[in-house]
């Protein structure tokens, strides 16, 4: 997708953080004290509640979710180690989250903390507290941080992202530029849902908005006419021809994930082949010799996954999975992931100009096991 200088940015809105994707480029984006009156009864959804849409709700103006929502958006500030021509320096970096629970869960994006040495959260009470990560998940850009607080906390109320329509009113909640601007209430309207992006080569289906997302966003609150959260804010597109285009992790794709990070520290049931690899190119088989121009390279092989248990050795070329012929790396993960951990999966690979077939047992993605 590219306009007349050739490619469209989007700001995503973690201060002092960038992704880069190969279709479009998206960089990540990243006081008082008011009562909190929960709109309607809440079912239990595991580790968050979430509104019944069925019972008696009034429509707020932006002052009333405001008001709402504003004490259960947090301010989260990181410090990181990189690396610099000095050697390894610290970096800071701050976004938003979102309080899930009345003992100190938190959900905010991935980016926001991700690589962070030390996590510190701020309430709309001017409170600071030390938070500790429960779990990150990078493909879903969502993360759950904890924290231990000496005071009453305001739990957000979450809502049906799947019932929001185009037109309605989107209001969101966040800490744009850190903490200097804590608590900046911006509003519009519902844009799009369903919206499709391709953010550091991962698909992910957000709602679009034209409320304000700024730097320092990425983990706020978008929130609907009944003072619900119904997204994470996570992204903002930047171009000379467009304006006011943002967007949000709905939550009806967030709660799934945010329950396994709480319970389990990552995403269960996510399917992993084993292997790393390499598109192939003209050039690269000219150089290195070899007997096709198409096809995954196999980089290296994890021990004990699939991949391993069915033989597959570096060097060796992948040219289907599942019966479909596969030249890039979204292409073998786009097929896998329609498939869940245990499946059996026919892979067909060259070695040595040798054509060759073998079932791989897809194993489960866990932290550092990949």
């Amino acid at each position: 997708m590219q306009n007349k200088k050739g490619i469209l940015t989007v700001i995503a809105s973690v201060v002092c953080a960038s992704i880069v994707s190969s279709v479009i480029t998206l960089s990540l984006v990243g006081e008082r004290n008011v009562a909190y009156t929960p709109q309607a009864e809440s079912r239990d959804y595991g580790i968050v509640a979430v509104t019944d849409t069925t019972a008696e709700r009034k429509k707020l103006t932006v002052n009333e979710i405001a008001k709402l929502v504003g004490p259960s958006i947090v301010g989260i500030s990181c410090t990181t180690k990189v690396q610099s021509y000095f050697g390894m320096q610290q970096s800071e970096s701050s976004g938003s989250g979102i309080i899930l629970t009345s003992d100190g869960n938190i959900v905010t994006n991935n980016h926001v903390i991700e690589g962070a040495t030390s996590i510190k959260v701020k309430l709309n009470t001017g409170s600071e507290y030390n938070a500790v990560l429960i779990g990150a998940d990078k493909k879903t850009d969502i993360a759950v941080i904890k924290i231990t607080p000496n005071e009453e906390l305001h739990v957000a109320s979450i809502g049906d992202s799947e019932a929001v329509e185009v037109g309605d009113l989107a209001v969101a909640i966040g800490n744009p530029l850190a903490s200097e601007l804590f608590g900046t209430v911006t509003a519009g309207v519902i844009s799009g849902v369903n919206r499709t992006m391709v953010i550091d080569q991962r698909e992910m289906t957000l709602i679009q908005t034209d409320a304000a997302i700024s730097p320092g966003n990425s983990g706020g609150a978008l929130i609907n006419h009944y003072g619900e959260v119904i997204g994470i804010n996570s992204v903002k597109l930047v171009d000379d021809a467009a304006e006011g285009l943002g967007f949000a992790i709905p939550m009806k794709e967030a709660i799934p994930i945010i329950k396994d990070l709480t319970d389990s520290g990552y995403v269960k049931g996510r399917p992993v082949i084993g292997v790393t690899v390499r598109e192939i190119t003209p050039e690269l088989a000219y150089y290195n010799n070899l007997l096709v121009d198409h096809g995954l390279y196999v980089m290296s092989v994890a021990e004990n996954s699939g991949a391993y248990k069915a033989g597959l050795k570096r060097g060796d070329i992948i040219v289907k999975f599942d019966g479909k012929n596969v030249n890039t790396s979204s292409e073998l993960n786009s097929i896998r992931d329609k498939h869940k951990a245990g499946d059996v999966i026919m892979l067909t690979f060259i070695r040595a100009g040798r054509e060759m077939n073998v079932p791989i047992a897809l194993t489960e993605e866990t932290p550092n096991k990949k």
